[in-house]
């Protein structure tokens, strides 16, 4: 016989254990799904004093494992299946966490490490994007380098085709339907209020942009502000942004533009909810 219960159910995580009298199952892989859908995967190996105390095995019968949800996928109906046997777990009495109800300090981090690298290996993110959403969930910025052929385009054509390729980082960032607005010759004084209206917008993600203009400059963050419990610093670090630079920018890292730093004025790349 095999038992065990889902504790814990995000868009981002599962947590539970698995156990049997007859075999161990420290080792074992456990998978996720939506209906038929598989959506993440893991290992059969935390410790659980409570579990050993109460005499579930030797304690190692703990999971925590990444999923990454597509937006129309209902989480209520994510089960945890053993990978090479028919045991299926469903949800019972789970902490059922709607993403936009966690707390402020989830709320502010990026996508963690290992569901990125599950959505990488799964072919649900390529290389360049799982580059550019580690950086952002780590230091909060991520310069990626256009295209050389972009260069020989007129302006108003090589911004469009910029957006696109932002267009292609930030929808996998918000994991969910999303419009894009070009809004040019923004200035550092619109990055507060960008950061509120994403905020408003989307509340349970971090307030990411992308920036760009013609001409090559600098934008200074505090990388790593954006996490809870970050501790006030004053030590910014200057990123590059501009002709064929796109700079991806978690807004919650205090930018500003330095002094001296190139362009003045800039390119934003906002996303917003889509019309209806």
């Amino acid at each position: 016989m095999i038992q065990g219960h889902i504790d814990f159910v995000s868009r981002s995580r599962v947590e539970g254990w698995v156990s049997s009298p007859q075999w161990p199952l420290r080792g074992a892989r456990v998978l996720a799904f939506v209906d038929e859908t598989c959506v993440g995967g893991g290992i059969v190996e935390l410790f659980r004093q409570d579990l050993a105390d109460a005499g579930v095995g030797d304690g190692f019968v703990g999971f925590r494992i990444p999923v990454a949800l597509e937006p129309w996928h209902d989480m209520r109906l994510l089960d945890i299946r053993l990978e090479g046997s028919a045991f299926l777990l469903k949800q019972r009495r789970s902490c059922l966490a709607l993403r936009d109800a966690q707390g402020a300090d989830r709320r502010r981090q990026g996508r963690e490490p290992e569901s990125l690298s599950w959505m990488l290996s799964r072919g649900w993110i390529d290389q360049t994007q799982y580059d550019a959403l580690r950086l952002l969930g780590l230091i909060g910025a991520h310069t990626q380098l256009l295209p050389p052929a972009l260069s020989h385009l007129e302006p108003r054509r090589r911004c469009d085709e910029v957006a696109m390729i932002a267009a292609g980082v930030l929808e996998v960032h918000l994991l969910q339907p999303m419009a894009l607005e070009i809004r040019e010759d923004l200035g550092g004084d619109s990055f507060a209020a960008m950061r509120d209206e994403l905020r408003g917008a989307f509340p349970a993600v971090p307030p990411v942009v992308g920036l760009w203009s013609e001409r090559r400059g600098t934008v200074a963050v505090e990388e790593g502000a954006q996490h809870a419990g970050a501790p006030a610093a004053s030590n910014p670090i200057e990123h590059g942004f501009g002709d064929r630079e796109l700079l991806l920018l978690n807004l919650d890292t205090a930018p500003s533009l330095p002094r001296g730093g190139g362009a003045e004025r800039f390119t934003a790349f906002v996303p917003c909810r889509p019309e209806v």
